[in-house]
């Protein structure tokens, strides 16, 4: 059987165009919740938001039956804009809610009249930035006036040293029983990759600190020094992040003691390092999401 063009297909046998991790995130309580409750405590007469990333249309309906004026929403996948747009639809809201099929740098180049008061986006995934963080930003600046209110307006991201052959072996391939296989290595990632930290063998080295502190509210890429304190002696095969993004007073987080659909980004070192207990190791986060040990 040829199965190397085979697609993720739907029940009725159509091709899928967007990833499968939208039907775990769309039955996420907490973080429906989180976001719900964000939306209702604000003040939103005569307010006009403008959502990055409609996806199914779930944000933008709760915009819309909270108060708010009027919602633009965009989004680039083609197949989740028609799903969001009968969403819409279905809930009588079309009046109250614009979805455009485009990116947010094409919709903000074609609505440059378009002063939102509030400017909302989830696009992030479990390292924050591999969603197109960065553009992203750049899109916000454009269109936000003085006065506009950005959600999230920060996101803190937690890391601490792992050792764990496990989550290594997420992104390296070993040798087995005499046969040569490492040849695939060089396709390994060097940012990061998604895992569930609680579904492995694994043992924290150390302590949990915030190694980056992310804002819409600007657009420059940064790499950011930082440092971790062993705990415990050890191999360290990378470092282990999550994040809390803050919706005013609510927050959507990957914590590693959450229950939700989300992951958490595993970024391994190139090489494994010696950790020693009491001693400060000193790193840097890169733009790319790639941790450097600077040891």
């Amino acid at each position: 059987m040829d199965i190397k063009n085979k697609k993720p297909r739907t029940a009725e046998g159509e091709i899928r165009t967007f990833p499968s991790w939208h039907f775990p995130m769309m039955n996420d309580q907490a973080r429906n919740k989180a976001i719900r409750d964000a939306i209702a405590a604000e003040d939103l007469v005569d307010k006009v938001v403008f959502e990055i990333g409609t996806g199914a249309g779930l944000t933008a309906i709760y915009f819309a039956k909270h108060g708010a004026k009027h919602v633009y929403t965009c989004e680039i996948n083609k197949e989740l804009h028609e799903i969001a747009k009968n969403s819409i639809k279905t809930n009588g809201l079309e009046h109250l809610i614009t979805a455009i099929h485009a990116s947010s740098k094409e919709f903000v180049n074609d609505n440059p009249s378009i002063e939102p008061d509030i400017i909302f986006t989830e696009t992030i995934d479990c390292g924050v930035i591999g969603e197109g963080y960065f553009s992203i930003c750049h899109d916000i600046n454009s269109i936000a006036a003085p006065k506009t209110k950005i959600l999230p307006s920060t996101i803190q991201q937690y890391g601490f040293l792992v050792e764990s052959e496990e989550l290594s072996d997420h992104n390296r391939v070993r040798n087995q029983e005499g046969i040569v296989l490492n040849g695939i290595n060089k396709f390994s990632t060097k940012t990061y990759v998604p895992v569930r930290y609680k579904n492995h063998r694994a043992r924290t080295l150390s302590d949990t600190r915030k190694i980056q502190q992310y804002s819409y509210s600007t657009k420059e890429e940064r790499e950011t020094h930082f440092s971790l304190r062993g705990h415990a002696n050890g191999i360290a095969h990378g470092i282990i992040t999550y994040f809390h993004a803050h919706f005013g007073d609510h927050v959507v987080s990957n914590d590693i003691k959450d229950t939700g659909h989300w992951h958490q980004a595993f970024h391994p070192f190139k090489h494994p390092i010696a950790i020693r207990a009491g001693v400060e190791y000193k790193m840097t986060l890169n733009p790319d999401g790639s941790v450097t040990n600077n040891e």
